[in-house]
């Protein structure tokens, strides 16, 4: 090497050594050469560069390629000054053990990884322990090891370095030896994997824990009565999840990693606050049109700073609870992520400093709209104006990857309405509640332009289903039939209310429906039978009240005879859900035109009324499916409500849609029953068809799962029913649901009344 150096006589020679054995490679050893200046320049490395010589030379000795040799040259002119210098030599041996184990690729994918990924490295111990890990890997399961490399990035999302070790430790012990079961289990396809590393991230159930004090700060903030939903999934999501707001609900994980006790408690006091200053404040939603995705960012950040400084001038406090998740500090590495974690505490922070021309220009922009704060339109403006600056300074924003930060704000997915799009070839794109699709293009600017054509900007759309399609709030398993398996977690239900009619409540009620259901409702009770004592008649005779009355009577004492037992009915005790089937075949229609939904709404119309005017309980839910991982779930009228004009609305809004996944509905509409303190449970499923879903050919496969989930609700204590309704194929209702229980209606104008019928068997 012909690079000047003050150093000991063996630098001299490793610095010889590693230059004659890069002769020959003149690409290489340029990269030397400028790696080994940039370190030279740091006093800590002065008595290092032998030791750096003696790896990379090790490293080009292993013959890995010369492109794995130059990303660790690259790597090491562009190493952290923070960082040190042992840290990067282990990196080295890493690579190079890797690159002999596993080959010369996964040592590439892994030094390509290694910038993105130091951040979440932030102390030597737990670059070692992950170092420690990946070398247990190598040898026990070298197949693999490109599998876990690849998701690294991913997977310190979710967790710490110590997290892990144990997963990959935790693998290894469950694979037996199995290469085809350790493939599956790091590739994250199968559910003990996930479920171990979710469980492994440090971050447990917080939110069941917290989930009454979640809704009574609501309350007392803001005075809205909000439901709570866990966020559930059955799949390592791509990205740390966020508070998302849709459909009635305000969903939050479970947890969230790295926080822990205290910190956890105050991370979901802040989420739930700065949730409910949105419905307070966010009076409107966005529309997408063409707006590009760091576009659609950088709006919805101004709205959560404009939200958040309506909710300071009511009550100022709230900065104490926010203001600690703002970490982010001036930074010479200029991201947009990294810009955007600044301008967020640039416009919360008073007393924050920072020197970027960009930052203070949105600080700026957002205090000259003080004035104008409770419009929401500042934040269309502000955002597209930094969007065209950030297009300028050619940074480039990478949608799969982005996370909201700071970490209390959630996704912003209910700021925007996506609409109704064109189908056009597109890349999914991962979101917390739902996907938004992008077309295929470079990113090279975000200036807001609403007459760009649509081929010329990649806007963000919706997947055929719609983001407010609910929350997924849990999953389920699904029976295998075939293969005599239940697979776990197979399903997820996304939850919602059901949407209100705008319109007056048109629903009118067969009126001899109405009689018949206050007929039956009439002198009705159900439960256990009470014993009255010591009555002046009955059914038998009270032993211990004549004893009484003969001894009372002997000594000369007058008493009344009340010898007799009788027995008479407690107080009403029946609980009934009502699960619809809104699946897109109940939009046809008989020859009077009416639809099975429409008849379907009436008949839940007339047997809530039977029900609420007996005094029992009774839910209204419906349900369809677009594959297993949407499962959607609606509630028309929960257990606590009346049928106001609320729930009326609701039933009258319903629509057909999509097919009918009827195991996972029927679990979780006995998740709702077993809550319920009833001395009967019933669950009373309408239909007009078999369960199908598009990604199911077999016939049978759905059927048989609903079988068993039939099977288990029953033996949980609750009574299942179906309606099978009008004249299409419902030869499998029988096999699921029993000859006994499952009821055909072929004239669906008869329903209401074959309803009222079985409540009042049900009462008997």
């Amino acid at each position: 090497m012909t690079v000047a150096r003050i150093s000991s006589l063996q630098g001299i020679r490793s610095g010889r050594r590693l230059a004659a054995r890069l002769r020959g490679h003149e690409h290489v050893f340029k990269a030397a050469q400028a790696a080994q200046a940039s370190l030279q320049r740091r006093p800590e490395w002065i008595h290092r560069l032998a030791a750096w010589d003696d790896a990379v030379h090790d490293l080009f000795e292993a013959n890995l390629g010369d492109a794995v040799v130059l990303n660790f040259l690259r790597l090491s002119e562009q190493w952290p000054a923070q960082r040190a210098a042992d840290d990067l030599l282990a990196v080295c041996l890493t690579v190079r053990e890797i690159g002999c184990g596993a080959g010369s690729r996964v040592a590439h994918a892994l030094l390509a990884v290694m910038p993105r990924i130091l951040s979440r490295l932030a102390t030597a111990d737990a670059l070692m322990t992950l170092f420690a890990a990946f070398r247990q890997l190598v040898e026990a399961a070298p197949e693999s090891t490109g599998l876990v490399v690849g998701r690294l990035e991913q997977l310190l999302r979710h967790g710490d370095a110590a997290d892990i070790s144990a997963w990959i430790s935790a693998g290894l012990r469950a694979a037996g030896g199995r290469a085809a079961r350790r493939r599956a289990y790091f590739a994250l396809d199968d559910a003990l994997s996930v479920r171990l590393l979710f469980g492994r991230s440090g971050a447990g159930d917080d939110f069941s824990r917290l989930e009454k004090r979640l809704a009574a700060t609501t309350l007392a903030l803001w005075n809205r009565r909000v439901r709570f939903r866990k966020l559930a999934f059955a799949q390592l999501p791509p990205v740390p999840r966020r508070t998302s707001l849709a459909a009635g609900f305000i969903g939050m994980p479970g947890g969230f990693p790295g926080f822990e006790g205290d910190r956890s408690d105050k991370l979901y006091l802040a989420a739930s606050a700065h949730a409910g200053a949105h419905l307070v404040h966010s009076s409107v939603r966005f529309p997408v049109g063409r707006l590009k995705p760091l576009q659609l960012a950088l709006v919805s950040l101004i709205e959560d700073a404009r939200v958040e400084t309506l909710a300071l001038r009511d009550m100022p406090g709230l900065r104490r609870l926010w203001l600690p998740f703002h970490t982010a500090a001036p930074s010479s590495q200029a991201t947009v992520a990294a810009l955007m974690m600044r301008l967020s505490r640039a416009l919360i922070d008073p007393g924050y400093e920072d020197p970027d021309a960009w930052v203070a220009k949105g600080r700026v922009s957002f205090a000259a709209a003080a004035d104008r704060c409770s419009d929401p339109a500042i934040s269309r403006e502000i955002g597209g104006l930094l969007g065209n600056d950030i297009g300028q300074m050619r940074l480039q924003f990478n949608a799969k990857s982005y996370v909201v930060e700071p970490v209390y704000r959630d996704d912003n997915l209910a700021l925007w309405d996506f609409g109704d799009q064109p189908d056009e070839p597109t890349e999914e794109i991962e979101l917390p509640v739902d996907s938004v699709r992008l077309e295929r293009r470079e990113e090279t600017g975000a200036a807001l332009d609403d007459t760009a054509r649509p081929d010329q900007t990649m806007r963000a759309r919706a997947r055929s289903v719609n983001l407010l399609d609910g929350f997924p709030v849990a999953t389920y398993p699904e029976w295998d039939y075939a293969a005599r398996i239940e697979r776990p977690d197979w399903t997820t239900i996304l939850e919602a209310d059901a949407a209100a009619s705008a319109a007056p409540d048109m629903m009118s009620l067969d009126d001899d429906a109405a009689r018949r259901a206050t007929t039956v409702t009439r002198d009705a009770s159900i439960g256990r039978r009470v014993r009255y004592k010591g009555q002046r008649d009955g059914d038998s005779l009270d032993i211990d009240a004549a004893i009484a009355l003969t001894i009372e009577r002997r000594v000369g004492r007058a008493a009344e005879p009340r010898v007799y037992l009788r027995d008479a009915p407690g107080p009403r005790d029946l609980a009934i859900l009502l699960l619809l089937d809104l699946s897109q075949s109940t939009a046809d229609r008989d020859r009077q035109g009416r639809s099975v939904l429409d008849v379907e709404r009436k008949a839940a119309a007339i047997m809530t009324a039977a029900v609420e005017a007996a005094g029992d309980a009774i839910a209204v839910h419906g349900f369809s499916s677009d594959g297993r991982e949407h499962v959607r779930y609606l509630h028309i009228k929960s257990f606590e409500e009346r049928m106001d004009a609320v729930a009326r609305s609701r039933l009258a809004s319903l629509a057909s849609s999509h097919s009918t996944r009827l195991g996972s509905a029927l679990r979780h509409a006995g998740s709702y029953l077993a809550m319920q303190r009833a001395f009967r449970k019933a669950l009373l499923v309408l239909t007009d068809g078999e369960p199908s879903d598009v990604d199911v050919s077999d016939p049978h496969y759905l059927a048989e799962d609903a079988r068993r989930a039939v099977q288990q609700l029953r033996r949980g204590g609750i009574d299942t029913f179906a309606f099978g309704i009008g004249g299409g194929p419902l030869s499998q209702l029988d096999r699921i649901f029993g000859e006994r229980r499952a009821l055909r209606v072929s004239r669906i104008e008869v329903l209401p009344r074959r309803l009222v019928q079985l409540y009042g068997e049900l009462k008997k």
